[in-house]
């Protein structure tokens, strides 16, 4: 038993060498500078791994979240929408919150998995009390312009509204008089307002949600015009929307709107401003406060003229000019091709619930390309291999983690790094510029240069670009980025397969048509515009003297030439790799050293430990066999001691015989003597006589 404890304690010592030996992977997280799109002043809450779950889940109230990733093109331009419907729906906080989560961010990742979150931006509605273990719950919302995602928001609550009693009651009142409406109300309510609409209008229930922190005090209700009620308003249809306030006595009072032909003006808002006027002329409400509504209208400003001057900088004409010679980067970064590798293996691949059918042969297709053309050191490659072989073995699929353990694998000398700390070549001026999707454009762009310098005379020109445009339908997380690259790259089976140069060229041209589709926008980095590659400072030859954005006006065989140069396995910089590098196989060689010596010395010691058992044992059974020995030892003396015992015993019986009887003895002897001697005698007088 004591041996054992030491062989486990040799073991825990192992593992604490192992443990304090820097790694060579880290978490992916660590590698990036990271930020969110919102802050409170938007009204968005802005959740992490962290919070997330005291806040959300058995939350009191629904939730809106915008899952996105803050390297996400699209996020970053949508990000001012969903600050508008932040703040349109700020006064619902009674029945709905608003939040954000960047997915890209420390360890978020892991609740984007568990929400199954495939695509950037996600809107999710999560009703009230939903707990970690219930996410399928969750409602998607299409990310579109802030009305509809308002008005698909308000049919959502209106199909569960009935489960909770604090919420509004959005199902119409037709059938039933201004009397009867004010038994189903509080005692409280002072104030009793019906709106009379359509019945698919959306004007009455998003008041009754605009005015829900007032219930006790206000009660809203909606008739339409397929019921009965809306007649003894004596109203036509042309009249509807219309807004009324019930008395007690019940008559009806209509609240006159002042329609607006501001087309910026909704009708909700008209009937909210009505209301409100005419709150503060009744003082019917107790402690009535605007300050929420005079902030939503300040930052719906603010909003709107930031939106104005993006709209002038969209129309602005831009050039390919770059007025900072030292924004042009004249190699390729190895450090940027690993993080984009690292996440989208650890991160982006993983985010898919299961990998099966397609979306499995999309992701073999694209490992192959990987450990065909990828110009990468030899423990990466080795990584790839090995990866590729781990995914062959599972044709019917795998889960998202089943996936990421994979991933994570430890092999000698084989290995994906995740160390690095920030971009080189894609680094943009703020973390949420540039980054990732730059990164994976660079190794686009390096794999179909690859193939053509180590290929044969005849390659296949689809293979690299078809790997691509897969490995983007079923894995790229950015949702509009994903569908506009789709139709970008709709011809691409069309390509010249005479032509070792088309995918090349194609994939050129399909960067530099982006690349003007995204010029001005707002996720363009402003010290990184969005210009036609290259510009004149990276080739001088490659392009026409007017400097005109069109690719036409490029010299295809100068390009061409560049490209091959640019994206080169020699124009590839791995300074900071070999560094980092060597550090890696240095501290690889120490962890082996330490950990097979380590290793030895417990095997050693734990022979020891088994030859003391042995010994132990041995010496068990030496003790166990002398006590048998000394038992039967002890036995047989007894034994014969009881038989010395009664050998004694039958002596002294004679003895005491003799000795009552020793005369008879006596003359018992005689006789025999007498007979003796006289047989004996007779014997030798006939021998003389014959």
């Amino acid at each position: 038993m004591k041996s054992l404890f030491i062989i486990k304690y040799i073991n825990l010592i192992i593992f604490a060498i192992i443990a304090n030996i820097p790694k060579t992977v880290t978490d992916a997280s660590s590698s990036v500078n990271l930020i969110s799109l919102y802050n409170s002043n938007d009204k968005i809450t802005v959740l992490t791994s962290q919070n997330f779950s005291s806040i959300v889940n058995q939350s009191g109230t629904a939730w809106l979240i915008e899952f996105y990733a803050s390297w996400c093109g699209h996020c970053q331009s949508y990000a001012n929408t969903y600050r508008e419907i932040a703040l349109d729906t700020w006064t619902w906080k009674k029945i709905v919150r608003v939040g954000a989560l960047n997915c890209y961010a420390g360890k978020n990742e892991a609740v984007c998995r568990q929400y199954d979150i495939r695509g950037y931006p996600t809107l999710r509605l999560i009703p009230p009390g939903t707990s970690s273990d219930n996410t399928s719950k969750g409602i998607d919302i299409p990310a579109m312009n802030a009305n509809a995602v308002e008005k698909g928001l308000i049919k959502e609550l209106d199909k569960m509204h009935k489960k909770y009693k604090l919420w509004p009651y959005f199902t119409p009142v037709n059938r039933i008089t201004f009397e009867e409406l004010y038994s189903r109300i509080p005692p409280t309510v002072k104030v009793l307002l019906v709106i009379a609409e359509k019945r698919d209008d959306f004007t009455g229930r998003h008041i009754m949600l605009d005015f829900s922190q007032y219930r006790e005090q206000i009660a809203i209700c909606r008739t339409t015009t397929d019921g009965k009620l809306w007649h003894k308003f004596n109203i036509n249809l042309a009249d509807v929307p219309a807004l009324f306030v019930i008395f007690r006595n019940g008559t009806a009072q209509r609240i006159n709107i002042e329609r607006n032909n501001n087309s910026n003006i909704d009708t909700g808002n008209l009937f909210n401003n009505a209301i409100r006027s005419f709150i503060h002329r009744t003082n019917f409400i107790d402690d009535f406060n605007d300050h929420d509504l005079e902030e939503v209208i300040l930052r719906k400003n603010a909003l709107k003229n930031a939106e104005k001057k993006q709209k002038v900088t969209e129309n602005k004409t831009k050039t390919d000019e770059i007025g900072d010679n030292s924004t042009v980067y004249r190699k390729v970064n190895m450090v940027d091709l690993e993080l984009a590798l690292s996440y989208m293996f650890r991160e982006e691949v993983p985010q898919m619930k299961d990998i099966q059918g397609k979306a499995y042969d999309a992701l073999v297709q694209w490992l192959s390309v990987l450990t065909k053309y990828f110009p990468g050191r030899a423990p990466v490659m080795a990584y790839f291999q090995q990866l590729l072989l781990n995914v062959n073995k599972k044709p019917l699929g795998f889960s998202g983690s089943q996936f990421r353990d994979m991933v994570d694998m430890k092999i000698s000398n084989a290995y994906l790094p995740n160390d690095h700390v920030q971009y080189q070549h894609c680094a943009g001026s703020a973390p949420q510029y540039r980054g990732y999707p730059c990164a994976l454009w660079l190794l686009f762009h390096t794999l179909t240069v690859s193939q053509y310098q180590v290929g044969s005379q005849q390659i296949n020109v689809t293979e690299v670009p078809l790997a691509i445009k897969n490995y983007i339908k079923y894995f790229f997380g950015c949702k509009q980025c994903r569908d506009n690259f789709m139709k970008e790259t709709i011809n691409i089976s069309q390509l010249d397969s005479q032509n070792k140069h088309q995918a090349i060229i194609y994939l050129w041209k399909v960067h530099n048509n982006v690349n003007k589709r995204l010029q001005g926008q707002i996720s363009e980095d402003p010290k990184h515009p969005k210009v036609q590659f290259p510009n004149r400072y990276l080739c001088t030859t490659c392009k026409s003297i007017n400097n005109s954005q069109n690719n036409d006006d490029y010299d295809i065989s100068k390009t061409i030439d560049f490209l091959l140069d640019y994206y080169s396995r020699k124009n590839i910089d791995i300074s900071l790799i070999s560094n980092k590098s060597r550090r890696v196989e240095e501290l690889s060689s120490e962890q082996e050293r330490l950990v097979s010596t380590a290793e030895y010395k417990a095997v050693k010691l734990q022979r020891v430990a088994y030859k003391n058992e042995n010994l132990q044992h041995v010496e068990y059974r030496s003790e166990k066999l002398q006590h048998e020995e000394y038992k039967s030892e002890k036995l047989q003396n007894t034994k014969h001691k009881e038989e010395i015992s009664q050998q004694v015993e039958s002596t002294n019986s004679l003895m005491r015989i003799l000795q009552h009887s020793s005369l008879y003895v006596l003359i018992a002897s005689i006789i025999i003597l007498v007979l003796f001697r006289r047989r004996f005698c007779k014997v030798k007088t006939n021998r003389y006589i014959i």
